[in-house]
Order: C-alpha cells, then sequence, then structure tokens
C-alpha cells in the first residue's frame, strides 16, 4: 500500500491530461482560468503570470 500512497505505477501525464478542461485568459486581471467544459465552472485560476502547462488554451470560436 506504501508504493500506491506516492503514485508509483501511475502515470502522471496521462491522469492530470483531462479533455474536458481548458483555459482561457481573463481580461480584467490578465492571468488564465481552469474551467471544466461539461460541469461550466471554473476549477482553478493561476497567481503567476502564464498559462497553465498541459492544458489547452481554449479559443473563440468563428
Amino acid at each position: 500500500m506504501a508504493n500506491l500512497r506516492h503514485g508509483m505505477g501511475t502515470d502522471k501525464k496521462t491522469s492530470t491530461r483531462r479533455k474536458d478542461v481548458v483555459q482561457v485568459k481573463n481580461p480584467r486581471t490578465d492571468r488564465y482560468v481552469k474551467i471544466d467544459r461539461t460541469a461550466g465552472e471554473i476549477v482553478a485560476h493561476k497567481k503567476s503570470e502564464g498559462p497553465y502547462k498541459d492544458v489547452p488554451v481554449a479559443r473563440k470560436q468563428k
């Protein structure tokens, strides 16, 4: 059980990569916000500058 606790045997990239989570830039704060598309709610916001790593940036539809 101790091995499972430290995440051994799991691939971090596949577990953290979710297709229903995207990021957009908040124009008021100039920071990025993570949004869950399926639930339609904000998951997290960044305190530091720059986009989240390995999270796709949502683009405006034409």
